[in-house]
């Protein structure tokens, strides 16, 4: 009996697996999709189709985090959430400061997020990712600040 329960358990725990790494596959196809066609001819300076967004400041800690695709060039950090499907452009030349942070409204991972402040429709906002190597992405926006 305890057998059985056991292998049900483990078949279960495979099944919710594969389906969410169907899942996550897909949203990532579909974003690097975007990604190419958004920036066809561009330069990428740095891309994660992973970023774990934590909110816009001026909108409280009450919104739902999301994954999407973060996107830095020359001139711009892009972000686009894979659901629901929203996107946000901040030109670098908005932006007036990249930190790293343990938490955003509240909400943390355990471990440094992106932190970018700048200007938008003449009030100062403040958006966090979470994305591997947050340092290197804070250094990168601050190169281009220069």
């Amino acid at each position: 009996m305890i057998f059985r329960i056991v292998l049900i358990v483990i078949l279960i725990v495979a099944a919710v697996t594969v389906v969410q790494k169907f899942i996550l596959g897909y949203y990532r196809r579909r974003l690097l999709s975007v990604v190419e066609d958004r920036f066809a001819g561009r330069k990428i300076i740095l891309m994660a189709l992973n970023a774990n967004y934590f909110g816009h400041k001026t909108e409280g800690g009450k919104q739902i985090r999301g994954n999407g695709a973060l996107v830095l060039t020359e001139d711009e950090l892009w972000f686009s959430l894979a659901v629901p499907q929203r996107e946000l452009s901040i030109p670098i030349n908005q932006i007036t400061a990249v930190e790293l942070t343990r938490s955003h409204l509240g909400k943390t991972v355990f471990r440094s997020l992106l932190a970018v402040s700048f200007n938008h429709q003449g009030r100062q906002e403040q958006i966090a990712w979470a994305v591997n190597d947050p340092e290197k992405w804070r250094g990168a926006i601050e190169g281009l600040r220069k």
